[in-house]
């Protein structure tokens, strides 16, 4: 079950990035998007979401709709981990999501080897059990966090 939930959260988060914590004052810069008024093929691309979108800040549903548009130029493999991410996330709680967005926080804040070291760990747990997850990318360090 640990596993699971971690190997979910790696996912989702790898995802997500950008629903990563932000100052809440960038809620109030950037004006939310409609549903309505989005594409039909971001509409596509975004559906598991639909039923929360209208409750994401703006600055959320920019990350997105540009994550949406990059999209078709996905390679297929990369597509299907976008959109199982994009599931998983849905699907999640409001307390999960919470609880996914500070164990992110936290291990964008290790250093790199350690995040690497995380990484491989995680990958040979996934290994042993027998799942063929994708590989959750490490996070990217922090900018001006040096």
């Amino acid at each position: 079950m640990a596993q699971e939930r971690f190997r979910l959260l790696l996912g989702v988060l790898a995802a997500c990035l950008s629903l990563a914590a932000h100052p809440a004052d960038k809620d109030l810069k950037t004006p939310q998007t409609r549903w309505s008024r989005l594409s039909t093929q971001d509409r596509q691309v975004l559906a598991p979401l639909a039923p929360d979108w209208e409750k994401l800040p703006g600055y959320q549903q920019q990350r997105l709709i540009s994550a949406a548009r990059q999209y078709p130029k996905m390679q297929p493999i990369q597509q299907e981990r976008f959109q199982e991410r994009i599931r998983d996330w849905a699907a999640m709680t409001p307390e999960q999501r919470k609880a996914a967005r500070e164990t992110f926080q936290g291990l964008r804040k290790l250093p790199p080897s350690k995040q690497h070291e995380l990484r491989e760990r995680w990958l040979e747990r996934n290994a042993a059990s027998g799942q063929a997850p994708a590989p959750a990318p490490a996070p990217e360090p922090q900018s001006g966090s040096r």
